[in-house]
């Protein structure tokens, strides 16, 4: 996190009128916030001191921490009786008046925030999801030139990937990639070979039996991927703490005229919707070009256009189509195209006769516009 966006997230808290903000990370409850804020992988608490503009640590390995977090003060929980809970709290009441304010984001447990009351009776917790969640998702949409950089080491990998994977689907006789699991392997060990901290999420393989369903269920099985239809493959590279997010589309055979139609209206509302970045002022305008192109067609996408990427594979922001019911629209707001958001466009149509076909690139909004970073592209497989 730069100091920049530090200082913007103080001056955020503070019109909030928080005193302290409150973020644990554990195996129970992950929160991703804490390493934005602090470069700490993971099992702490963080306290932002709002009214001191400092930032406290409380880690469960006070090594690590040492190695990684990048903060103002870093808690050794051995100096503390009990160890690690009784460091949280006293740590907390050692920098809160009687009666703060402590904002808590909807990660928090409510036992963790119960135990806060308990420790300070007079404290005011401010669960607000509404302003506190949306302004960490916020700074985190916006990619400084630091996460840009460590970003593109997923994509180089994922890129290596796409191109071994087409070439092992498409030399079937020299390949030992037989069945969805024998892929999902291929392409797990190949990425850790390639310098990947391993798989951003769990590798999701589908042959043109399962295919049709978004996410498939278990998401490898040993289904043959050579079975006549569409199939895919969806993966991400996490290198450096970052993940990219890939999905390539395999046409398996010869194929008939709604494969043919399937293929080449998701490939142009692929294309539409990344030109559509350079003239659009929101983010939901890219989505409804897509869709648009799709429902023409008469097809469904079920899902939305795509969704940002960088510490989670979902990440802010989300791309879809502006809602018209009026409980959603009441909670909507348009967001703005900017400059250092990075997002997948993934397009797709789904149907079960003859599988489905989504195809995901990653891009980058930069100064001159759009960039798309990583190169999926449809395969097309002879049998």
């Amino acid at each position: 996190m730069t100091k920049e966006k530090l200082a913007e997230l103080f001056d955020r808290l503070e019109n909030l009128r928080l005193d302290v903000l409150y973020i644990r990370d554990s195996e129970d409850h992950r929160d991703v916030n804490l390493k934005y804020l602090t470069g700490h992988p993971e099992d702490a608490s963080l306290f932002i001191d709002v009214k001191n503009r400092q930032t406290i640590l409380v880690p469960w390995d006070y090594q690590l921490a040492n190695d990684f977090a990048e903060v103002d003060q870093v808690i050794n929980i051995m100096e503390y009786d009990g160890g690690l809970i009784p460091a949280i709290h006293e740590t907390l009441k050692s920098i809160v008046n009687s009666n703060p304010n402590i904002g808590v984001p909807k990660a928090i447990p409510y036992y963790n925030v119960r135990t806060i009351i308990d420790q300070i009776p007079n404290a005011e917790i401010i669960y607000n999801p509404q302003e506190i969640d949306s302004i960490l998702e916020k700074l985190r949409s916006i990619k400084s030139y630091h996460e840009i950089t460590l970003l593109k080491k997923s994509v180089s990998i994922s890129n290596h990937l796409v191109n071994e994977i087409e070439k092992s689907m498409t030399t079937r006789s020299q390949s030992n990639i037989e069945s969805e699991i024998d892929l999902a392997i291929f392409v797990d060990n190949q990425m850790r070979k390639l310098g990947a901290f391993g798989p951003g999420f769990e590798t999701l393989v589908a042959s043109s039996a399962r295919s049709w369903q978004i996410h498939t269920y278990p998401r490898a099985d040993q289904l043959s991927m050579y079975r006549p239809g569409l199939a895919l493959i969806d993966f991400g590279v996490n290198a450096e703490g970052l993940t990219s997010d890939v999905t390539l589309p395999f046409v398996v055979g010869k194929m008939n005229n709604k494969m043919k139609l399937i293929v080449e209206t998701v490939e142009y509302a692929h294309y539409e919707a990344i030109d559509a970045l350079k003239e659009v002022n929101f983010l939901h305008e890219v989505a409804e070009v897509a869709i648009k192109i799709i429902e023409s067609k008469n097809f469904k996408m079920p899902h939305g256009l795509g969704h940002g990427i960088g510490l989670t594979v979902h990440d802010s922001p989300d791309l879809r189509r502006r809602p018209t019911h009026e409980v959603l629209l009441n909670n909507w707001t348009d967001t703005p195209v900017k400059r250092g958001m990075v997002f997948t466009i993934e397009p797709g149509i789904y149907e079960k006769d003859v599988g489905g076909f989504r195809l995901e690139n990653d891009v980058i909004i930069t100064s001159k516009g759009p960039q798309m970073v990583t190169n999926s592209h449809p395969v097309f497989i002879d049998l």
